[in-house]
């Protein structure tokens, strides 16, 4: 299970359950798919589906780093980025909150919910 004091988790008084905003997370997709990534790579593939500024993906990918969901090395001239933590370690985190703050501990819709994508999907 995630733990609670997650570094990147808003703290109670925020308006967002999740700590992530939308780039935050498809930048987020990005660098899980492809393991390692530099700046130019991740603006590269945002530039296929969007017009963005470097300089909005070069700071996205330093705050992600700053809270702990990336690794930044800087030993080169271009940085590297890897992920500090998984996908399903993010969603569990995200799903704990959603429990705790909209469902008030209650976990059965949920898992009917997504029992029903699940069959969706199949």
């Amino acid at each position: 299970m995630a733990d609670a004091g997650v570094k990147w988790q808003r703290k109670g008084r925020s308006r967002d359950l999740t700590g992530l905003g939308w780039l935050e997370a498809e930048i987020l997709r990005i660098v899980w798919d492809k393991g390692q990534v530099t700046v130019r790579d991740v603006y590269e593939e945002l530039r296929l589906r969007r017009r963005i500024a470097y300089t909005t993906v070069m700071s996205v990918l330093r705050n992600l780093a700053a809270k702990g969901l990336l690794e930044q090395d800087k030993s080169k001239p271009a940085y590297i980025y890897t992920p500090a933590v998984n996908d399903t370690q993010v969603a569990e985190a995200i799903l704990d909150a959603l429990v705790d703050k909209i469902m008030g501990g209650r976990v059965e819709p949920l898992i009917e919910y997504l029992q029903q994508k699940k069959a969706e999907s199949a």
